[in-house]
């Protein structure tokens, strides 16, 4: 009977490496995907039974519909005024304007500035 050497054995144990390596690497990567998309749907289904409460509670409160219409769609009841407040400019526009400014106060007409 042959003796088995360590080379026949590094032989066999590399040929069964190369035969079942790229699948054993394939088959982590596709856990790893499964595991991304299971995190994914689940983030998910907490997304649609948030809608889902925020749907019932539109459905049934009167006041957080109220609330809603208003922020979202500006409406406004009968008699109602609305304030906007609106932000200055930045300053290197107001330095474009300078020119403007300083005519409009002496009462001269406005020279146009070069392109920049």
């Amino acid at each position: 009977m042959r003796r088995i050497t360590p080379i026949w054995i590094f032989a066999v144990v590399f040929l069964a490496g190369a035969i079942y390596l790229p699948g054993i690497s394939k088959y982590l990567i596709l856990k790893q995907k499964e595991k991304k998309l299971e995190e994914d749907i689940s983030r998910l289904k907490k997304q649609v039974r948030a809608l889902n409460d925020e749907e019932q509670l539109l459905r049934t409160n009167l006041s957080r519909l109220e609330e809603v219409v208003r922020e979202e769609l500006g409406l406004v009841k009968p008699g109602e005024m609305v304030y906007k407040i609106v932000e200055e400019k930045e300053a290197s526009e107001d330095s474009q304007n300078e020119p403007i400014k300083k005519a409009a106060e002496e009462k001269q007409p406005v020279k146009p500035s070069p392109p920049q």
